[in-house]
């Protein structure tokens, strides 16, 4: 009897183990990590963009082809070190798609890294850098870098007003992308109205700009800053007497700059490949269902996030995590909330441009 029992259990533990083996298939998992500013001032940016990633990803229940996705969301509070540290775990874990970062600079550590894995992609939702442009490697982005393309039609706006002498102003803790953007304005400009910026300043040291501006009396102030520095610098100019135009740039198009600069962001000027009026019917459901999520309305970052997320599911669907960027290629055209997003050999992409003016507290087109 105990012969049998146990001939018995043996038999039963063989099949048992044969068929977990035969039809038991694990669940396949496709992580994509995230690393961006996710707290301080930066957050604006990276909070919005997580929220659109999220969204796209929860419209798929989060799988894909029958594999699970995994998002990890990670903070890198504008810390080179950190940053190194977050890349270099997502790929101890086999991640081979990342998101990231906020800002170019950051963007810069993500890339010196992940450029040494040809099987890694990184995709960005804001990076603008025109350091970035133009070279065959890991990264990608939905956001239109600092070239001519992007800057022509704006140039063209700003020198018809009439405005010569332009006062750069720009935030040096991400100089990757704020000095950039303006010196490839400036180039743009130049060859518009024949004229260079008569200064370049940082946001650091209001005290000097208000002495500053009111000895070079400019025409027109361009600042490329974060929402709630470029409020701060406005603020600060308004209230010590600076009465000139200002323009800015889209970092800092969001209600939180309204909300910080009140009264004094009145008539400043953001050029922005964003339309917060568009009535596309793809926009119009996503902010549909944006305010249903959050009760917020999206920013132009959460739209990216989104757009950046959806492209990531469409490439995920015909082919591997290790394939993003040879199906890109292959692609190229990709629709978005607003209108097409075309990516060219080197990642970088061609989109539309709108001028918008802060008038009785609301961003309004102008053009």
């Amino acid at each position: 009897m105990k012969k049998s029992f146990v001939l018995i259990t043996i038999l039963l533990l063989i099949f048992f183990t044969t068929f977990y083996i035969f039809f038991y298939k694990k669940e396949e998992v496709i992580k994509i990590g995230f690393v961006g500013a996710l707290t301080a001032k930066y957050s604006v940016l990276g909070n919005a963009m997580m929220n659109g990633i999220v969204l796209a990803f929860e419209e798929e229940n989060y799988r894909i082809n029958g594999k699970k996705i995994e998002l990890i969301f990670k903070d890198d509070k504008k810390d080179i070190e950190l940053n190194k540290k977050i890349v270099n775990d997502f790929i101890d874990q086999g991640i081979k798609i990342v998101i990231g970062n906020v800002t170019s600079s950051m963007t810069k550590i993500s890339m010196s890294i992940i450029n040494q894995h040809p099987d890694m992609f990184l995709i960005s939702a804001a990076s603008a850098s025109n350091e970035f442009s133009g070279i065959d490697d890991q990264f990608f982005r939905v956001h239109v870098a600092n070239n001519e393309q992007r800057f022509s039609g704006f140039a063209t706006y700003i020198n018809d007003l009439g405005f010569k002498k332009i006062y750069g102003i720009y935030d040096p803790q991400n100089i990757t992308y704020t000095k950039d953007y303006l010196e490839n304005f400036e180039k743009t400009f130049y060859k518009k109205s024949q004229e260079k910026f008569i200064q370049y300043a940082t946001t650091e040291d209001l005290e000097f700009l208000v002495e500053d501006i009111k000895e070079k009396n400019p025409d027109l102030l361009l600042i490329c800053a974060n929402s709630v520095d470029g409020a701060r610098v406005v603020q600060y100019l308004r209230i010590n007497g600076i009465s000139t135009q200002i323009a800015s740039s889209e970092w800092a198009m969001t209600s939180t700059f309204i909300e910080n600069s009140g009264k004094y962001s009145e008539g400043i000027i953001f050029n922005i490949d964003y339309d917060v009026d568009s009535k596309n019917e793809r926009f119009l459901k996503f902010v549909e269902n944006f305010q249903n999520k959050y009760n917020i309305f999206p920013s132009m970052y959460a739209a990216k996030g989104y757009e950046l997320a959806k492209i990531i599911i469409e490439l995920l669907k015909i082919g591997k995590e290790t394939e993003l960027k040879k199906n890109i290629l292959i692609k190229k055209k990709f629709q978005g909330l607003q209108n097409k997003i075309v990516f060219d050999e080197f990642g970088d992409v061609v989109r539309d441009f709108n001028t918008f003016k802060v008038v009785n507290g609301k961003f309004e087109k102008i053009k």
